[in-house]
Parts: structure tokens; sequence; C-alpha cells
């Protein structure tokens, strides 16, 4: 969780993401989830930490284009997880 469990809209809270890279180094071949208030200015920096599923709540739903915005989430997740397997076959 990047947030405190219960509400939804709450800020990100970035200091959990070493977690996330600490989860990636130790099982490469799991998916890592990251929850709440991940959205078009905080997934590449959960995305780059090694979190390969994202839940965006908020960041769709009160958006004004949903499917951009999933687009985006989407496209930094593959863009990081491409470094990733690219690293791993180096």
């Amino acid at each position: 969780m990047t947030v405190h469990p219960g509400k939804g809209g709450q800020k990100f809270i970035e200091e959990c993401v070493v977690k996330v890279s600490e989860l990636r180094a130790r099982f490469p071949n799991v998916n890592i989830e990251v929850d709440g208030g991940v959205g078009p200015k905080t997934v590449e920096v959960c995305a780059e930490a090694g979190s390969n599923v994202i839940v965006a709540g908020t960041a769709i739903f009160a958006a004004e284009d949903p499917e951009g915005v999933i687009q985006q989430l989407k496209a930094s997740v593959d863009k990081a997880q491409a470094k990733f397997a690219s690293n791993a076959s180096s």
C-alpha cells in the first residue's frame, strides 16, 4: 500500500517505493502490486521500482479521459518491464 488503507483519493506515500525495489530484487519473477495514490504522476516511479500490477481508482474514475489515463499507466509499466527483461537477459 502506498497510502494509509481505508479511503480513496489519498496522497501517494513515496517512501513506500523502496519496499517495491527490495521485493523486485528478491523476487524477480513474481507480480508486485502497488495500490494507493497511483496515477499519471506517480506510476513511473512505481513501475521503475519493479511494480508490474497497478491499482488506480481515483486516477481513472476522476479523469476527464479515463481511457487515456489507463493507456498511460499501461505504457509506463510496459516500458519499465521491458527494461527489467532486458537487464535480466544481459
